[in-house]
C-alpha cells in the first residue's frame, strides 16, 4: 500500500497498528523513494530546474 502511495496513517489504521510509528518502523524502507522525490522537488523549487 505504501509503495502505491497510500498515506502512512491510513496503512497503519488498516493494519491495526496502535500508532504510525510502528508502521514506519516496520515498513519505513518502502518510503525511501518518496523522500528522494521530495528532496528533488524541493531542490527544483529552490534552485530551478
Amino acid at each position: 500500500m505504501l509503495a502505491q502511495g497510500t498515506p502512512l496513517h491510513v496503512v497503519s489504521e488498516i493494519l491495526g497498528h496502535s500508532g504510525i510509528a510502528i508502521t514506519k518502523d516496520i515498513y519505513g524502507h518502502l518510503v525511501v523513494d518518496d523522500k528522494r522525490a521530495a528532496a528533488e522537488a524541493m531542490s527544483g523549487a529552490l534552485f530551478g530546474g
